[in-house]
């Protein structure tokens, strides 16, 4: 796990997530790095996904309990937009 979320970081940190989508009902971003392209990371109120080979993957194993790195990028750019609310 700490592999995944220093990875998402880094990619947060490299200014690689972008913010397709904001409101209160649905949140959409796009997370990329240059070696492998743009993943979509969707969220709501009920659940969240990323199209990710490896979030698709692990979460067929374990619904619900796996965080890409894709999905901890997503997760510290929210950090900073409450921060600036």
């Amino acid at each position: 796990m700490a592999n995944r979320m220093n990875a998402g970081l880094k990619l947060y940190k490299n200014g690689n997530v972008k913010i397709e989508l904001f409101d209160e009902d649905l949140m959409i971003f796009a997370v990329g790095s240059s070696k492998e392209g743009n993943y979509q990371v969707s969220m709501n109120e009920n659940m969240w996904l990323c199209d990710c080979d490896d979030y698709q993957y692990r979460s067929e194993k374990e619904p619900g309990s796996f965080i890409c790195k894709h999905m901890w990028a997503v997760l510290f750019k929210i950090a900073e937009l409450k921060e600036e609310i």
